[in-house]
């Protein structure tokens, strides 16, 4: 009975191995062209990380070299090599520092609009990088005595960043610019959202 099973398992399992191998032949075409696609999709993949991989170091080395002439004391070649930065590089790591950076340099010499600009139109929230963005935006704001708009980026701030503290940081700067403003119902509102964290930093 045994021996009588283990031979129609055999021939169930020659059966079935043969019709996989004809369904393979008729359809031989069908596979092919789906091998093609799997095999293009892969290059496509391996040649866009490397691609965005050489576009990260090459930005990241426009960076520096701009660092280098700010420590030079070299602003206006750093200003050049930053906004140059920004428009060939876009989407990098080093692109959104840049124009972090550029926004500080304008801020320095009091050109703050310049420098909410240069963050604005740059696109520069890449992900790690949005709250600082923000922040910075804000900052430029409430220098420019835009308390309304500053305080509304220190709260996109404290909503994007992944820091309790520098949440509860970029709330309680939000709440100084809107007293700073006269709006206190809405400064109120904030400093009570700090306040329910009765250990936090800024309580």
């Amino acid at each position: 009975m045994t021996e009588r099973s283990e031979k129609v398992t055999s021939r169930d399992l020659d059966e079935r191995t043969e019709s996989i191998f004809e369904w393979l032949h008729v359809n031989s075409r069908l596979v092919a062209i789906a091998a093609g696609v799997v095999g293009v999709v892969a290059v496509g993949g391996w040649l866009y990380t490397r691609a965005q991989a050489g576009k990260e170091l090459r930005a990241e080395q426009a960076l520096m070299r701009a660092e280098q002439s700010l420590a030079q004391g070299n602003v206006p070649l750093a200003q050049t090599d930053l906004q140059k930065l920004i428009a060939t590089q876009s989407g990098t790591a080093g692109s959104s520092q840049g124009a972090m950076l550029l926004a500080q340099t304008y801020y320095d010499k009091g050109e703050y609009q310049k420098g909410i600009d240069a963050l604005e139109k740059s696109g520069a929230a890449r992900k790690e990088f949005e709250a600082g963005a923000e922040a910075l935006i804000a900052d430029g704001y409430s220098q420019l005595g835009k308390y309304a708009e500053a305080a509304a980026h220190y709260k996109k701030a404290a909503e994007v960043t992944r820091f309790k503290n520098d949440r509860e940081g970029y709330l309680a700067e939000a709440a100084r610019n809107f007293m700073a403003g006269k709006d206190t119902a809405q400064a109120r509102q904030l400093w009570q959202e700090v306040l329910e964290d009765e250990n936090g930093v800024f309580a």
